[in-house]
């Protein structure tokens, strides 16, 4: 059954079978549904889709989920965040009672209320479950956020949660959360709000097809920054042959009505392809102005698809750079001498320095014109010179 599908054609063929097909998702969430479900292939493809597409997978409890649903040595297992290789303890009897644990209260996405006495009057008024999936035990690299207990004080864990590859797998153990929702509306709203940040905590840093970043140069110039754009083909492949092309404009907060289009002046480059990483394309821009600065990527196909957006952003501020520290930054004076074939020079060596200056060659030599007529003195004197020897010759009768 297809909900909220796209179009017609989405999943019409079932569960996806290639990775250019579930990777154009970004998260999956299996709710109550045994492994024999998938083949072979597609339980390779979804630890694929986690450890190299760097998508979000979520395991529901269930009849069908965890050790009941035959998930144990499959590749499944493996991202889990619980181990499914052991049998596990016996669970005592239900109903079981959902609280936090030190890492839940941790995590922003866990919590649905403003402050700890709220969210604790929240968990005391959660309904008891009856549906618990027992595991064997936890992995050494995940997090138990949540526990229940049974009225014996037994706890079990609820929800764990790991990194894995590049993404990031959850298991929630609890089978019946929807009786959360059934109380009554504020209830249901609790219950909505806790699916929609579950969700996007899975999805919050899952790859594009399409990034950006701006860098620092690699010159130390704070005004220059290197602009890194990264495409991926419909597999998460390193896509080459690609044309990146780059908008930069500047960010004013507040801009005058009067300025016009002048204050959104956009500035276009095209990134070349790096030579020392594949599907990676690199531009340098320097930052004219001190302030805000956005750069949107728009990656195309030889073909003239459109592969997808970026954007990203970056300050400038040189003057702030430069002050930031009253250290001399030795590295960079360093590069300045090698590029102008300067030396840097240690107070010690100073006066040497200083005495051997008047037998150096300087490397550029700027010569200076200043005509001896354009001077006023030179001028005057001449002047005066002429009306004396006029005046001479007339008082003896020279010619």
């Amino acid at each position: 059954m297809r909900l909220n599908t796209r179009d017609e054609f989405e999943l019409r063929g079932g569960f996806p079978k290639t990775a250019a097909e579930l990777y154009a998702y970004q998260a999956v969430i299996l709710g109550d549904v045994e492994a024999d479900f998938f083949s072979h292939d597609q339980i390779l493809l979804l630890r694929r889709f986690v450890s190299e597409r760097g998508g979000g997978f979520l395991m529901l409890g269930g009849a069908e989920s965890f050790r009941e649903g035959n998930y144990a040595g499959t590749p499944v297992a493996s991202m889990l965040p619980v181990y499914l290789d052991a049998p596990a303890a016996a669970l005592g009897p239900p109903p079981w009672k959902l609280t936090l644990t030190r890492e839940g209260w941790l995590q922003p996405w866990t919590r649905l209320r403003a402050t700890e006495s709220e969210e604790k009057d929240r968990l005391e008024s959660l309904p008891p479950f009856a549906v618990l999936n027992a595991i064997a035990a936890i992995k050494p690299g995940a997090s138990v956020l949540a526990t229940v207990s049974d009225a014996d004080n037994n706890t079990y864990p609820a929800l764990a949660a790991q990194r894995f590859g590049f993404g990031r797998t959850a298991a929630l153990m609890v089978g019946d959360l929807w009786r959360w929702g059934l109380r009554d509306e504020s209830s249901q709203k609790d219950l909505a709000k806790s699916w929609r940040q579950l969700v996007r905590w899975l999805v919050a840093d899952v790859p594009a097809r399409v990034s950006v970043s701006a860098e620092s140069s690699p010159g130390g110039d704070p005004s220059r920054v290197r602009l890194v754009v990264k495409a991926r083909d419909a597999e998460f492949m390193p896509l080459d042959g690609a044309l990146a092309q780059l908008n930069i404009r500047p960010v004013r907060l507040f801009q005058a009505a009067e300025d016009g289009p002048a204050a959104t002046n956009v500035i276009r480059l095209v990134a070349d392809a790096s030579p020392r990483q594949a599907g990676t394309y690199e531009a340098e821009y320097v930052a004219r102005d001190a302030g805000a600065y956005a750069v949107e990527a728009v990656v195309t196909e030889a073909n003239g698809a459109v592969v997808g957006h970026a954007a990203a952003g970056w300050a400038s501020d040189p003057a702030a750079e430069e002050f930031r520290s009253l250290k001399p930054n030795r590295g960079l004076l360093e590069a300045l001498a090698r590029r102008t074939g300067g030396e840097v020079v240690d107070m010690a060596a100073l006066k040497e320095f200083a005495e051997k200056l008047p037998r150096r060659n300087a490397p550029i030599t700027e010569t200076w014109s200043d005509p001896l007529w354009q001077k006023p003195l030179v001028f005057l004197c001449v002047l005066g010179c002429f009306v004396a020897e006029w005046g001479i010759r007339r008082w003896k009768g020279l010619p």
